[in-house]
C-alpha cells in the first residue's frame, strides 16, 4: 500500500489491526472502508467488493500466495493433491488453522478435520509442538522458513504437496464501494501496477522467504 501511495499521492490511508475475524465483519457492516490481503470466498463477496465483480479478477490481486500442510513426523495427516486423509475429532489428530482464513473451508470440502479457533500462528504452532495437532496450514513459504530451522526440521516435515494458491485483493465495503467508486477503481489499477514494480516485486519475495530468496512471485 506504501507504493500504491506513491502512485496516488493524494490517497490518504489509516490502518486498525484487528483479529481477522473482526477486520472482515466490520468491514462487512461498513464500519472500515476496505480490508487489507482477503481472498475471495463466494461468502466474502456477499458482503465485500471485488475488483471484477462476484468472482475477482485476479489481475488486481495484491499478490498469490500457497498454503501448506505442515504436520509432525510420523503423523498420518496428509494431503495427496485431492483428499486429506487421516485426521479426525480426537485430540491430536485434527488439522489446525488460524481464526476466519479461507484455507479452512477448502480443507474442510477436501475431506480434512479442521480447529480454526486460533488467532494468530504462534497460539496455533504452540499446539502443533505440544501435540496437540497433528499438523497446521500455513503459509508455504513459512513451512519452508521453519524448516530451515534445525529445531523443527527434527520434528516436523511437509505432509503432502502445495495446497491451493489463493490471489489476495483490497476488498471495499459496499458503502464505500458505491460513495467512491472512481477511487476504488484507480486503487485496484494502482494495486495492479505496484505489484509489478522490480521493489515491490524484491520486497515481496524477501518478505516471504525471511531473506532467503528473491524470486517469489506476487
Amino acid at each position: 500500500m506504501r507504493s500504491v501511495q506513491r502512485l496516488l499521492p493524494d490517497l490518504r490511508l489509516e490502518y486498525t489491526a484487528l483479529p481477522w475475524s473482526r477486520c472482515l465483519q466490520l468491514a462487512a457492516e461498513g464500519q472500515y472502508d476496505a480490508v487489507l490481503s482477503a481472498s475471495h470466498t463466494p461468502e466474502r463477496a456477499r458482503s465485500l467488493v471485488y475488483p471484477g465483480g462476484a468472482e475477482a479478477d485476479p489481475q488486481q490481486r495484491m499478490f498469490m500466495v500457497g498454503y501448506a500442510l505442515l504436520r509432525r513426523k510420523g503423523s498420518a495427516a496428509s494431503w495427496d493433491g485431492q483428499r486429506f486423509l487421516g485426521t479426525g475429532p480426537q485430540a491430536g489428530q485434527s488439522l489446525g488453522a488460524e481464526r476466519g482464513y479461507s484455507i479452512v473451508q477448502f480443507a474442510r470440502e477436501h475431506g480434512a478435520h479442521v480447529e480454526d479457533r486460533y488467532p494468530q500462528v504462534s497460539s496455533l504452532l504452540d499446539s502443533l509442538k505440544l501435540g496437540r495437532l497433528a499438523g497446521v496450514l500455513i503459509n508455504q513459504e513459512y513451512a519452508a522458513q521453519l524448516l530451515s530451522e534445525t529445531a523443527w526440521a527434527q520434528g516436523f516435515e511437509l505432509g503432502g504437496p502445495q495446497l491451493a494458491a489463493k490471489a489476495y485483493y483490497l476488498p471495499f465495503s459496499r458503502a464505500f464501494a458505491q460513495r467512491e467508486p472512481d477511487r476504488v477503481r484507480a486503487i485496484w489499477a494502482a494495486i495492479a501496477k505496484a505489484r509489478q514494480q522490480p521493489e515491490f516485486v524484491r520486497q515481496f519475495s524477501l518478505t516471504m522467504s525471511a531473506g532467503l530468496r528473491r524470486d517469489i512471485k506476487p
